[in-house]
Formats: structure tokens, C-alpha cells, sequence
């Protein structure tokens, strides 16, 4: 390591340094100064959030980050998030989280990192195993044919199914419609097959992060309606990783005892049309490697699959076995 850098905790004015530091570190996946700040100031006062960053001289060489995660709400669960350009930093970097989530008593550490990212190596070297994966996954709309799927249109249509963006369906950003799109999402969140069961946000909560979110934009979400029923949902936003021309599409889901109709189809037919008309250049998503269904939708469609997304864990009781040695050279290939 080198004895030039300095270990100190994050500061306000740091957020430019620190999206400079993790767009050099993931250059496919840019970030924006403005996203941790709003991701902070989203954070609940009372629930562990730190970082310490390593600088080499003027430049911010690595840094360390441990919260108790949105996602991750098991009680003792605990996110740690090493972050280097240089691979020495990692095992110091890695014991100033150690130290910091002591005092609160956690049972499990978590991160999540790209499948191809150097780290992953390192960490699961140390004995951190994988948890969860999730296929990342993008749609090129400028080649994208909407006519090629001609009969799941009609199928969907048959069935009287029509999809639409929330200023099509009466939104007037009032409490009752703000809490028939909150029912609507936490009802198909919680059938999404994935490795944890989702724990649902209060309604305060999902609100002060989804619709009070300075992006959100009532022409984003699309709802499957059939019968005067909100039966299904597809998201499109600005991604965090603000890449020219990109979207993300979040969830998409049906309500159970709507399936088999072409419903999924239809929402995912409709949000790429939509936003290939306005412009956009591409459509990127992520799905947990359980989701069959979604997988084979998406795969039918042309998206194609990038990196998987991975979430490793380490059990704390074994934390004080963790060698903070020398950091091993990072693998070859990926």
C-alpha cells in the first residue's frame, strides 16, 4: 500500500470525488454526484450509513462504504462495499469496515458487485459466497422490431387487455391514486421469484423515494388494465447509471389470477414501442436468475445478456477469520 495515502470519513464535499472515483472505476456504469447525494438524503436518520475514503495526495484512490441496505432488511444484515483503484487498498480498506459495523452486531455482511468485477474474486477468495444473481440484460431498440410480435399483441388485445402510462388512467397525484399504484407494486413485489422474500416499504416511505423522486415521471410506469382493473405493471426510468440514451425498465409484473393472457407480453411489448417512439436508444434490465418466465420473455424479445449482477455474503461469526493479508492478484478473464 502506498504510504502516501490517508484514510479519512466522508465528507459533504466529497460527492463529486467519490462518482469520479466509482465511474473510473466501472466506466460501463457512469455515475452522477447527484445520485449518492439524493440516495443519502433518502437514508433514515436513525440507520447505520458510512463511508471512509483513502486518498493518494489530491486523488481519491478508494474508499469503503457499510450501511444497513433499502434491499437488504433481514435483522444483523449489513451491507459493506469495498471500492479501489489500487488493489492494495482492499485488505485496509476492507478491516475500516470490519471495525466500523462491530459496535452494532451484525449476523451478516453483504455487497453486490458485477460477476466480472475484480473484487468478486478477492472477496470470495476470502470466503464470502454467492447469495443471489441477477442477469443484467439489454434490449437494442434502434433494431427493435415491434411488428415481429404481431400475434402476442393480438392475443393480449383479445383478452381486452389495453396498457397505458398513469396520465392516461386519471392521475392526479392524489392520495388515492398514489396508493392504488402502492398496492398495486407491493402486491407484485411480492410474488417476484427471487432469493429473499420481499419485505414491503410503508406506503411514507415508498412514496418519499418513488413519486417524490426528482425523475419520477407519471408517464414512466405503464399499468395493464383489464375489466376497470389495474392488473398489471412495467416501470421505465432514468437508471442510476446515466449511460446516452438508455432506460431502465424496473418491474414488471402480473397479478396472479391474471395470468396466461398475455399480459406480460403486452407490458413488455408496449414499454419497448414507447420508448423506442421517444428516442431512446436502448432498454436496459435486471432479473433474478429464478425468473424463468421474464428470462424467456426478454430473451424472445432480443435482449441481450450482459454481466450478472451478484450479491455475496459472509457470515459475521467468521469475520475474525478473514485474512487481511496482501491482497491476492486479481483472476484473468471473467
Amino acid at each position: 500500500m502506498n504510504r502516501a495515502t490517508a484514510f479519512r470519513p466522508f465528507r459533504a464535499e466529497d460527492y463529486a470525488a467519490l462518482a469520479d472515483l466509482l465511474t473510473r472505476l466501472r466506466p460501463a456504469e457512469p455515475v452522477s454526484q447527484e445520485h449518492p447525494r439524493r440516495f443519502d438524503a433518502e437514508r433514515p436518520a436513525a440507520e447505520h450509513h458510512a463511508r471512509t475514503l483513502a486518498w493518494t495526495g489530491a486523488e481519491l484512490t478508494g474508499l469503503v462504504e457499510t450501511e444497513r441496505s433499502r434491499s437488504f432488511t433481514r435483522p444483523g444484515w449489513y451491507g459493506l462495499h469495498v471500492h479501489a483503484a489500487d488493489p492494495d487498498l482492499r485488505a485496509a480498506l476492507l478491516e475500516l469496515g470490519l471495525n466500523a459495523l462491530q459496535p452494532l452486531s451484525p449476523t451478516t455482511l453483504h455487497t453486490t458487485l458485477s460477476e466480472r468485477a475484480t473484487e468478486y474474486g478477492w472477496l470470495t477468495r476470502l470466503g464470502w459466497r454467492e447469495h443471489e444473481r441477477m442477469w443484467i440484460s439489454e434490449l437494442d431498440l434502434t433494431t427493435f422490431t415491434p411488428d415481429a410480435f404481431a400475434e402476442r399483441r393480438a392475443r393480449a388485445q383479445a383478452a381486452g387487455i389495453t396498457v397505458a402510462p398513469l396520465t392516461q388512467l386519471g392521475w392526479d397525484g392524489s392520495e388515492a391514486m398514489q396508493r392504488r399504484l402502492y398496492d398495486l407494486t407491493i402486491g407484485l413485489l411480492s410474488d417476484v421469484p427471487s432469493t429473499d422474500p420481499v419485505i414491503p416499504w410503508p406506503f411514507e416511505v415508498w412514496r418519499g423515494r418513488i413519486l417524490q423522486h426528482p425523475d419520477f415521471t407519471p408517464d414512466g410506469p405503464l399499468v395493464a388494465v383489464q375489466q376497470g382493473e389495474w392488473v398489471g405493471l412495467t416501470e421505465l426510468y432514468r437508471p442510476r447509471h446515466e449511460v446516452a440514451g438508455q432506460l431502465h425498465q424496473g418491474l414488471t409484473g402480473v397479478r396472479r389470477e391474471w395470468r396466461g393472457q398475455g399480459m406480460a407480453w403486452a407490458l413488455k411489448l408496449t414499454a419497448a414501442a414507447r420508448a423506442r417512439a421517444q428516442g431512446w436508444q436502448s432498454v436496459r434490465t435486471g432479473n433474478h436468475t429464478v425468473n424463468r418466465e421474464m428470462l424467456g420473455i426478454n430473451r424472445a424479445m432480443g435482449f441481450v445478456r450482459g454481466p450478472a449482477r451478484v450479491v455475496l455474503v459472509r457470515e459475521w461469526k467468521e469475520a475474525g477469520r478473514l485474512s487481511l493479508g496482501p491482497t491476492d492478484a486479481p483472476p484473468s478473464g471473467g
